[in-house]
């Protein structure tokens, strides 16, 4: 991490759910680990006690979901 989102885990957190969201717009499969390798960062980063729970669990969410169609592509 580098730069003030390695100071502040929530907007770090932000940066990865962003990443992987422009990463699934492409509606590609074969970018889909890539979101996945965002999504799973994002999860690391979420379980600091600075970031709150709800956050935890929307990126729970978004892995399940990308599991899904990575599953059914």
């Amino acid at each position: 991490m580098t730069g003030s989102d390695s100071a502040d885990p929530a907007a770090r957190v932000r940066t990865l759910l962003l990443r992987g969201d422009n990463v699934m717009k492409s509606a590609r499969p074969e970018r889909f680990e890539r979101a996945l390798q965002a999504f799973e960062e994002a999860r690391e980063v979420a379980a600091s006690p600075e970031v709150d729970p709800r956050v935890r669990e929307l990126v729970d969410r978004r892995i399940e979901s990308l599991r899904g169609l990575m599953e059914g592509s």
